[in-house]
């Protein structure tokens, strides 16, 4: 699976709808995108804690409102003539998935966004198989899978804070999860023992072909780029 980076994200402004309708246009299996709570209980895409780095103006998204957030230009950061782009709510990122497509969540607060999480989800017309959650905050994943157990979800690893891979297991088990993603690009003995173990692995963010490639070898489930059309092409020629 080729899955879009916070979108097509190296030809539109991250985490926006223009740049998730792009990666469905390039081709991508599915996108992911990073969300947030807001101050009135809304969930927003948005990497950061605050909206300095992608609108050019300061606010933290926990301690705003959605109708706040909503006057931002989400596209500032972008060198691109694009019209003005708004921080978009989880519910208008699904109504771009389409019924052969899905959506890595990643959350990027904690635990108190799963129950409205889980209610967005029931509300939406995507089937359990078009949605997994992925978070570096193993409580996140922990608490997702307690109460939705038939939702695949999947624990974030930095390979930069490196562990052992029987504490990886270890945690893996504990929570719950149904997998592992990371940054590994060199470790075949982490993809195979992930796999082994009875768990999926998962590759980000890989815009390298040759390394995409090799990964997938190894047993990766997913490739996630910021050039889902490039990357297609690339592999689809090897």
């Amino acid at each position: 699976m080729i899955v879009a980076h916070r979108g097509a994200s190296e030809d539109a402004p991250e985490n926006t709808l223009e740049a998730f309708r792009l990666a469905w246009l390039q081709n991508a299996d599915a996108i992911e995108g990073d969300f947030r709570l807001t101050k009135d209980g809304q969930i927003v895409c948005i990497h950061d804690e605050d909206t300095s780095r992608t609108c050019g103006e300061k606010m933290i998204v926990a301690e705003s409102t959605y109708a706040e957030l909503s006057q931002l230009d989400a596209s500032a950061h972008f060198k691109g003539d694009l019209a003005p782009q708004s921080i978009p709510l989880l519910s208008e990122v699904f109504k771009t998935i389409t019924n052969n497509k899905g959506i890595y969540i990643e959350i990027k607060c904690g635990p108190e966004i799963v129950p409205t999480l889980i209610n967005l989800i029931i509300d939406s017309d995507l089937r359990k198989e078009q949605i997994s959650i992925m978070a570096f905050d193993n409580q996140v994943i922990r608490a997702f899978k307690s109460i939705a157990p038939h939702i695949k979800a999947f624990w974030l690893y930095d390979v930069n804070e490196p562990v052992s891979i029987y504490e990886l297991l270890d945690t893996l088990e504990d929570i719950k999860a149904d997998g592992l993603g990371s940054n590994n690009t060199s470790s075949k003995e982490l993809v195979n023992s992930i796999s082994k173990a009875g768990f999926e692995y998962h590759s980000w963010t890989i815009d390298d072909n040759q390394v995409a490639e090799q990964l997938l070898k190894w047993g990766a489930a997913s490739i996630t780029t910021n050039q889902p059309s490039y990357l297609r092409q690339q592999l689809s020629s090897n």
